[in-house]
C-alpha cells in the first residue's frame, strides 16, 4: 500500500466479505429464481443451468488475467472494477429482461468475479498479520455462501411478488454500493514501478502446480453435493421439494459458520498444520458423500447428515485453502490465487455436469456419490503433495 495510507483491517475484511458475497451472486441467482424465469421466458432447465455454468466458466477463464491485473493495478481497483461489472450486469438484465441479457450478465459477472477472488486475497494478506490471517481469509470467503443463502431464501418470494427483473436490479444496486465502499476502504497497493514488482511477484514456488490440481479435484467431488442433493432427496428418498431445498439451505448456513470456526482453528497451527487440516476436511467430505448414498438405505436423516457434513467440510477446506495459498506464495499472492482459482472453477463447472451425465448414463445416483468420494480422496492426496511446497515469507504483508 502507499506510504502514509491508513487502512483498518476489520473494515478491509468486511468490505472484502461483501465483495466476495455479491461477486458471484448473479451466477447463483438463476437457480434460485428458476421457476419465475422459466414461466416468463419460456426456457427449460438446461438453459437455466447454462447461465450458471457460463458464469463460473468465465471466472475460471479470467483468473490468470485477474492475477496479472491485480499485480499491475492493485487490489482496490480490481475489486471496484468487479463490483461495477456486477452493477452493470444486474441493471442490463433488469432493463432488457431477456434470456440474452441474462447470458451477457453471466459473462460480465463471471469474468469480474475472477478479479475479486484475487484482489480480496491480496488486500487481506496485506493488512492482516499471520496470527489472524486464516480466520480473516475464511471470513471473507464465507461471504459467498452467506449471501447465497439470503438470495435463496428471498429470491423466489421477491421474483414472484415483483418479477425476476427487480431481483437482478437490486443485486446490481448492491454491487454499485460495494464498489463505493471498496474504493474508500481497500488498500491502494499499486506498485510504483509495475514492471519490477510484476517480475518479482511472477515466480511461484516449485511444485505449486499441485494447488490447482488439488482444488480441481476437491471442487469436482464436492460441488455435486450442492447441485444434486435436492433432486436426490426428492427422486430417490421421496421428500418434498420444500423440505429438500430447506435442508440444503440449512447446510449452507451451517457451513458458512463452520468456515469461520475452521479459520480460527487454522490460525492456531503452522503452515504445515493448515495443509493437514485441508486434507482431513477433504476426506471428511468424501465420507459425507457416502453418508448421502447410505441415506437411500437408512433414511433421510442419514442423507441430511451427509449433506450438512459435505457442504460444511467443503467450505472449511475452501476457507483455509486461501490461507495456505498465502503461506506458500509469499509476494506472489495474486498469481498464486489466480492459478489455483483456475483449477477451482474448472472443477465447479465440470463436477456438476459430469455427475449429471453419469446419473443419466447409469440411471442411479449411487455411482455418482461414489465418484464424488473418489475425487475428494484424490484431492486430499494432491493437497499432501502441495504441502511439500516450501512456505515463502510474505514480505508485503502486515
Amino acid at each position: 500500500m502507499r506510504t502514509g495510507e491508513r487502512v483498518r483491517p476489520r473494515v478491509v475484511v468486511a468490505v472484502s466479505t461483501a465483495a466476495v458475497g455479491f461477486g458471484p451472486i448473479i451466477g447463483f441467482t438463476p437457480g434460485f429464481i428458476a421457476t419465475a424465469l422459466r414461466a416468463d421466458l419460456g426456457i427449460d432447465r438446461l438453459q437455466v443451468g447454462l447461465l450458471i455454468s457460463v458464469h463460473f466458466c468465465c471466472t475460471s477463464l479470467g483468473s490468470l488475467a485477474a492475477g496479472r491485473a491485480t499485480d499491475r493495478w492493485g487490489a482496490r481497483y480490481v475489486v471496484v472494477a468487479d463490483m461495477l461489472l456486477v452493477a452493470l450486469a444486474g441493471l442490463l438484465a433488469w432493463a432488457w429482461g431477456t434470456y440474452a441479457a441474462l447470458l451477457l450478465a453471466a459473462v460480465l459477472s463471471g469474468f469480474g468475479y475472477a478479479l475479486t477472488n484475487v484482489g480480496t486475497n491480496v488486500a487481506v494478506s496485506r493488512v492482516v498479520g499471520p496470527r489472524r490471517r486464516a480466520v480473516a481469509l475464511s471470513a471473507k470467503t464465507a461471504g459467498a455462501p452467506a449471501v447465497a443463502v439470503l438470495s435463496a431464501a428471498a429470491g423466489p418470494w421477491a421474483s414472484e411478488r415483483w418479477g425476476w427483473e427487480w431481483v437482478l436490479a437490486l443485486l446490481g444496486i448492491c454491487g454499485a454500493v460495494i464498489a463505493v465502499l471498496a474504493a474508500t476502504a481497500l488498500p491502494d497497493d499499486r506498485p510504483e514501478r509495475a514492471e519490477r514488482v510484476i517480475h518479482a511477484a511472477g515466480s511461484l514456488p516449485r511444485g505449486f502446480g499441485w494447488f490447482p490440481v488439488a482444488a480441481f479435484l476437491m471442487i469436482s467431488g464436492s460441488q455435486p453435493i450442492y447441485a444434486w442433493s435436492v433432486p436426490y432427496l426428492e427422486e430417490s428418498l421421496g421428500e418434498s421439494a420444500t423440505l429438500s431445498g430447506a435442508l440444503v439451505a440449512i447446510a449452507s448456513a451451517i457451513g458458512a459458520g463452520f468456515m469461520v470456526v475452521a479459520g480460527l482453528q487454522a490460525d492456531r497451527v503452522d503452515a504445515g498444520g493448515r495443509i493437514r487440516l485441508i486434507i482431513s476436511w477433504c476426506v471428511a467430505a468424501g465420507v459425507s458423500s457416502i453418508l448421502i448414498l447410505a441415506g437411500g438405505t437408512f433414511g433421510t436423516a442419514v442423507a441430511a447428515l451427509g449433506v450438512i457434513g459435505g457442504i460444511g467440510f467443503q467450505l472449511a477446506a475452501i476457507g483455509t485453502l486461501h490461507a495456505a495459498i498465502v503461506d506458500r506464495a509469499g509476494p506472489a499472492v495474486a498469481r498464486a490465487t489466480a492459478v489455483t482459482m483456475t483449477g477451482y472453477y474448472l472443477g465447479a463447472v465440470a463436477g456438476p455436469v459430469a455427475s449429471g451425465a453419469f446419473i443419466d448414463a447409469v440411471g442411479s445416483y449411487g455411482w455418482a456419490w461414489l465418484a464424488s468420494c473418489v475425487c475428494l480422496v484424490a484431492g486430499a492426496a494432491s493437497y499432501r503433495m502441495a504441502g511439500r511446497v516450501v512456505p515463502q515469507p510474505n514480505q508485503r504483508s502486515a
